[in-house]
């Protein structure tokens, strides 16, 4: 009786191995491939100022713009994605703003755009790429299209 269930026991494994239900199952990647993630933020309504355009601390000027529009994109290496979500502008400034982090160690290059409309027409400034390491429990990235 013990014999048969280790035989049934055994024909189970192999089905589960045959049909790929086992995670050993399937062969390990020779390689991680990489993965992305945007998102976009705006456009906001802002009166006429120019902008601080940054990624963490690397930051560029705008023109007096009187709407922003933020996107960003976050490119990583391996399995872990990066979180990226709509936050608050840095001292109660105006504009756009988003929060790069990760549930797992991460090293994610961000780049992005901001893209407006100024008094002589539209405006597109590239921002990145910036590479930086991500940690859990950190604030993470902040990339912002703020007033000062």
């Amino acid at each position: 009786m013990s014999l048969s269930r280790l035989g049934t026991r055994m024909a189970m494994i192999t089905a589960a191995v045959a049909l790929g239900a086992l995670p050993f199952a399937a062969p390990a990647p020779a390689f991680a491939a990489s993965h992305s993630v945007g998102l976009t933020v705006g456009p906001v309504p802002i009166p006429q100022v120019p902008l601080s355009a940054c990624i963490d601390t690397t930051c560029v000027s705008t023109p007096p713009l009187n709407s922003v529009k933020l996107t960003t994109t976050a490119t990583v290496n391996g399995l872990a994605l990066p979180v990226l979500t709509a936050a608050s502008c840095p001292n109660g400034g105006q504009g756009a703003a988003i929060r790069v982090s990760s549930l797992t160690p991460t090293t994610v290059t961000i780049s992005g755009s901001v893209t407006g409309t100024s008094s002589s027409g539209p405006v597109n400034i590239p921002l990145g790429p910036v590479t930086e390491r991500i940690t859990p429990g950190t604030p993470g990235v902040l990339v912002s299209a703020c007033t000062t």
